[in-house]
C-alpha cells in the first residue's frame, strides 16, 4: 500500500481519536453510576434506620406494657371504668361540682363543700401539721384555705375559703343507712381526680381508741380517697371516708373502707359557725 495512502487512511481515525474526549465520556458514565449507587445506598440506609427505629419502638412498647400491671392493677382499671360510667349520670355530675382536691406540700386528699360561701369538710389527717391548704374545685377554681377546726377523735377537719355561690353537698344528720344499702363516693385516689365509685354498707365497728362506732363500706378505696363523701341514694352525705382496714366481722382478709358517720358533723358545723 502506498505510504501516503496508509497515512491518509489512518489520519482521520487518529484525528477523531484526538477530538474524542475519552476521559470525559468514561467520567460521565462513572459519575452517573456513582450517583445511582449513592442514591441506592441512601435508600438502603433509610430503610435500615426505619427498621431499627420500629424495632426500638416495639421493644419499648412491650416493656411499657409489661410495666403497666405494676403501675395500675386490675381493680384500679375497673374503678376507672365504673367512674366513667357513673359520670354520665346527671346527679353524679352535680355531686362532683362540690367535691374538691386539697393539696399542700405534696400531700393530696379529698374534701367537699357544705356551704355556699365556702366551708370544706375533710379528714384531720389530710391537713395535719398545716394551717393553710390549696382547695381546687372541678370547675377549675382554686382557693387558699384556712384550717379553722380539727377533731382528731373523729378524723374530721374544717377548712374555710373566701368565696360565694359555691355548689354544696347536703348532709344527712339523721338516717345513716343500713347494712346492704348502696352508696356512692367521690374522691381523688392515687394519681386521679374526681373519681366516682360505688360500694355497699357492710356494718359498723368500734376502732381502738375511738369513742364512737364508724361505718364500714365494701368498696374500692385507695390512698387519696381520704375525705371523700359517702353519699346515699337521696344524694345526701352520710359519712366521710378516712381509712381502710381488714373487716373484723369475717375471717377472710377482706379489706373494707371506714367512714365517720355524718351525724357527728352537724355539731362541728354549728360550733364553727357560732
Amino acid at each position: 500500500m502506498d505510504k501516503d495512502l496508509e497515512e491518509n487512511t489512518h489520519r482521520p481515525f487518529e484525528h477523531e481519536k484526538e477530538d474524542f474526549d475519552y476521559d470525559a465520556f468514561f467520567n460521565e458514565e462513572y459519575d452517573e453510576e456513582y450517583e445511582k449507587s449513592k442514591e441506592q445506598k441512601k435508600k438502603r440506609k433509610k430503610l435500615t434506620s426505619k427498621a431499627v427505629g420500629w424495632v426500638i419502638i416495639l421493644v419499648l412498647l412491650v416493656n411499657g406494657l409489661a410495666m403497666w400491671p405494676k403501675i395500675i392493677n386490675l381493680p384500679a382499671v375497673e374503678f376507672l371504668a365504673v367512674s366513667a360510667r357513673l359520670t354520665q349520670q346527671d346527679n353524679i355530675k352535680e355531686m362532683k361540682k362540690s367535691v374538691v382536691t386539697i393539696e399542700w406540700a405534696g400531700v393530696k386528699g379529698t374534701g367537699f363543700n357544705v356551704e355556699s360561701d365556702g366551708l370544706i369538710i375533710t379528714n384531720e389527717h389530710v391537713v395535719d401539721h398545716t394551717s393553710t391548704v390549696n382547695v381546687h374545685f372541678k370547675a377549675g377554681d382554686s382557693y387558699a384555705g384556712r384550717v379553722i377546726a380539727s377533731y382528731p377523735e373523729l378524723d374530721i377537719a374544717v377548712v374555710d375559703i373566701e368565696a360565694s355561690d359555691l355548689p354544696v353537698l347536703p348532709i344527712s344528720y339523721g338516717d345513716q343507712g343500713d347494712i346492704g344499702d348502696p352508696v356512692t363516693f367521690i374522691g381523688n385516689p392515687l394519681s386521679f381526680t374526681q373519681i366516682a365509685n360505688v360500694g355497699v354498707i357492710v356494718g359498723e365497728t368500734l376502732l381502738s381508741g375511738w369513742e364512737v362506732p364508724v361505718m364500714m363500706i365494701e368498696a374500692p378505696i385507695y390512698k387519696g380517697n381520704s375525705g371523700s363523701p359517702v353519699i346515699n341514694e337521696e344524694g345526701q352525705v352520710i359519712g366521710v371516708i378516712f381509712a381502710t382496714l381488714q373487716n373484723p366481722d369475717i375471717e377472710t382478709k377482706e379489706i373494707v373502707g371506714v367512714a365517720t358517720p355524718s351525724s357527728y358533723i352537724e355539731e362541728i358545723i354549728n360550733q364553727v359557725n357560732d
